[in-house]
């Protein structure tokens, strides 16, 4: 796992937090002494497991559990405002939250055609994945740009992914993320914020792939799909001084390899830079 002293009292906001890799990551953060703001909408109760769980980590002082809509601008300015009151600081935002296609989707097996997407389906994903990001990035931005620090997260999906029959609504949110990301790097140079993408690089196994898509017991399953943790160490390594005036940039955790030196474990996750993103 990675590890670096930068992390220790970092403040750090994620979305999602409650299960799969918004948790997974928070884990990792309080383990290395950072200030972790979870986050969580639909499933409430699942945050109170999570503090349950930093209560026997030792490590409840520094975990903060908000029930918050990154749908709602006005739940993400409280959101932010918890995490000042609580903190005193934003350090650092995950953009983790998320909706896929397990909105309207059976099964892998049977993509559903843009047409045939219920249009509930289709504006809950954009609601969330796109409309999400940018209101809970405009909540923390301003206490990032006062204090001339900061690190912004976004989430996105692998490429083939975007273009994939039946992932229509998924594959636009992400490709607006990925784009967004680009041109707020360039608006924030200079400013000491660096937004960065950040995705496992394939299906992980988490809730986010549901029952119906791929049978098996969340965390077991194996097969085509990932292991959930590919994502904590570029994700905790962006967290840190190390990623410091890196920005515009795009990681890819199953490259990183636990095996050889941090730079060349860096250097396999992250993809080229580009003035644009390279999405068709």
């Amino acid at each position: 796992m990675f590890e670096h002293d930068s992390l220790r009292d970092r403040v750090v906001i994620v979305t999602g937090g409650g299960r799969g890799f918004g948790w997974l990551i928070g884990r990792a953060l309080l383990a290395q002494g950072a200030k972790v703001v979870l986050t969580a909408t639909r499933h409430p109760d699942e945050l109170q497991a999570r503090l349950r769980e930093a209560t026997g980590l030792g490590v409840a002082d520094r975990c903060l559990t908000v029930v918050g809509d990154v749908c709602d601008p006005d739940s993400c300015q409280q959101v932010a405002a918890a995490t000042m009151e609580r903190f005193g600081r934003i350090d650092v935002l995950m953009n983790n939250a998320g909706r896929g296609t397990g909105e309207y989707r059976m099964s892998m097996a049977e993509p559903v055609p843009f047409y045939e997407i219920p249009l509930e389906g289709w504006q809950t994903i954009i609601n969330t994945n796109v409309n999400g990001t940018f209101y809970m990035t405009r909540a923390a931005i301003p206490h990032m740009l006062e204090q001339r620090f900061g690190k912004i997260v976004n989430f996105s999906t692998s490429l083939n992914t975007m273009v994939g029959r039946g992932l229509s609504a998924y594959g636009a949110s992400k490709a607006g993320i990925e784009t967004a990301t680009v041109v707020w790097a360039k608006e924030l140079a200079d400013t000491g914020v660096d937004v960065n993408v950040l995705l496992p690089g394939g299906a992980s196994d988490t809730d986010f792939i549901t029952q119906s898509m791929v049978p098996g017991k969340v965390g077991e399953r194996g097969g085509a799909l990932l292991p959930a943790n590919v994502i904590v160490p570029p994700a905790l390594w962006l967290a840190s001084d190390l990623s410091n005036g890196i920005s515009g940039r795009r990681l890819i955790g199953k490259f990183w390899d636990h095996d050889k030196p941090l730079a060349e474990s860096i250097a396999a996750c992250m993809e080229a830079a580009h003035d644009t993103p390279r999405i068709m």
